[in-house]
């Protein structure tokens, strides 16, 4: 338990830092960094490594991701402030999506989203169903910003899934950020905490624009979490890298 709470703490202490920089989006930023930054605006705010900032597309916007090969992603822009998507997976997932935006002012946005659809769908009718729900807050604008969100999420399988169930909920809260380092290049990071389950995971890495309209992201996912099959202060720990691509189609 020590474990995750310093890994916690080290999490926290590096948001508050990011938070704490005097170029941080809270503050307007210097005419000469918007000349050298703000010259290839990003065009992939919608979304950080893993989690959704409050963002949506404009309308008629269309935006197409794709993760470590194996999961792609298409939204469209409804309107200005709505947009919906579809997520696809080698392993069956179709997920279908529609996400609202709320601006409070020029840097603070609520968004709220919903997705229902299948979660994997293998041989020999093995299936899971999916549902849930997020609520975020996203500060700053498109170049540099943080977001705070929570989500539930509710599947159902035809097999065993936890704990010799065939349907579980999942409670999470999470932090996320991106801040421009250079014209190009992003530095992100986010935190992600099911509370109900003891598991932390998030992502570190960069993001590089690719021309206008493209980004390239990478980066690696810690996940750690508590085995109570051996004791209760047992904890593992497991890295995996991301890679992910995605093309923002502008139609006006």
């Amino acid at each position: 338990m020590e474990k995750v709470f310093i890994f916690f703490l080290f999490i926290f202490l590096s948001f508050f830092a990011v938070a704490q920089d005097e170029d941080y989006v809270i503050s307007k930023p210097a005419e000469s960094e918007k000349e050298n930054f703000n010259t290839i605006p990003n065009p992939d705010y919608t979304n950080y490594l893993l989690n959704s900032s409050a963002y949506t597309l404009k309308k008629r916007d269309i935006r197409i991701s794709g993760t470590d090969i194996i999961y792609a992603k298409g939204s469209y822009g409804l309107t200005d402030n709505t947009m919906a998507s579809i997520s696809i997976s080698l392993i069956g997932t179709l997920i279908g999506s529609i996400k609202q935006q709320i601006n409070i002012n020029e840097d603070v946005k609520i968004g709220a989203s919903i997705s229902v659809g299948q979660l994997l769908s293998v041989p020999e009718d093995s299936m899971i169903f999916f549902a849930g729900g997020q609520a975020m807050i996203t500060l700053g604008n498109i170049q540099n910003n943080i977001t705070v969100g929570t989500g539930i999420y509710y599947a159902n399988g035809t097999f065993d899934l936890i704990n010799e169930e065939r349907e579980f909920f999942l409670n999470n809260v999470y932090v996320a950020t991106q801040k421009q380092i250079s014209r190009r290049v992003y530095l992100m990071a986010e935190g992600i905490y099911f509370w109900n389950y003891n598991v932390f995971s998030g992502a570190a890495g960069f993001k590089i624009i690719i021309k206008k309209r493209m980004s390239l992201g990478f980066g690696v996912m810690p996940i750690v979490w508590k085995n109570p099959t051996i004791n209760n202060s047992y904890v593992e720990g497991n890295l995996m890298p991301i890679l992910s691509f995605r093309i923002l189609l502008d139609r006006h």
